[in-house]
């Protein structure tokens, strides 16, 4: 049985991976422009299994840059 020590350290593992509306949270962003960052490349992205994951890194070096997100997803800029 894990003591309350051992739940208390498992906390304190960093996450390697968040979901998208983790990703969200942490930039304080909506959903919809963390997409938007994905579909224009600027967010690199994992997939295990069905779910769609971003590499803390990844996250970090976005927050430190100051870019405009488009609002149109990457396919679509040659119709604008």
């Amino acid at each position: 049985m894990e003591t309350t020590e051992e739940i208390r350290s498992m906390d304190e593992i960093p996450r390697l991976l968040l979901s998208r509306r983790s990703a969200a949270k942490a930039l304080d962003l909506s959903l919809r422009m963390i997409d938007y960052a994905i579909a224009a490349g600027m967010l690199e992205t994992r997939r295990i299994n069905s779910r769609i994951l971003i590499p803390s890194d990844s996250l970090a070096k976005f927050a430190a840059s100051d870019r405009v997100i488009p609002r149109t997803p990457a396919h679509c800029q040659d119709c604008v």
